[in-house]
């Protein structure tokens, strides 16, 4: 396992050796079989999207569409066990919901590197 090390809002090391979950992955890779890449390079791909409208709405302290993206994030990251990103989505829907985003580039950041390390371990689990 990779040790990754990312920063918070108040910049302190938050430290998860777990990227991906393996279980969680295996399980979605033998349940989707062909399929499974496809579904990676989506789930890329609207992540990237995602992230893109949550620095819009950290930018115009859009709190309701900041909570929709971190949840959509959250969850689409928990059925691949991208455990940092989920971890990360749940803080920014929490900090959404106390309606906080316009303080949050920081963790919307953290966010984009955990998407890099999850992109990083994937294909290297996939042989790409």
């Amino acid at each position: 396992m990779t040790m990754a090390t990312i920063t918070n809002k108040d910049m302190t090391a938050i430290t998860d050796d777990e990227i991906i979950n393996t279980e969680q992955f295996e399980d979605m890779r033998d349940l989707l079989e062909e399929d499974f890449v496809d579904l990676i390079q989506v789930y890329f791909t609207d992540c990237r999207h995602r992230i893109t409208k949550l620095r819009q709405a950290q930018q115009e302290e859009d709190n309701a569409n900041g909570f929709e993206l971190a949840h959509a994030l959250k969850g689409a990251s928990v059925n691949l066990g991208a455990t940092q990103m989920t971890r990360l989505g749940s803080q920014l829907q929490e900090l959404c919901r106390e309606r906080l985003i316009s303080e949050q580039a920081p963790l919307i950041e953290d966010i984009a590197v955990a998407l890099q390390r999850a992109e990083q371990d994937i294909n290297q689990r996939l042989g790409q």
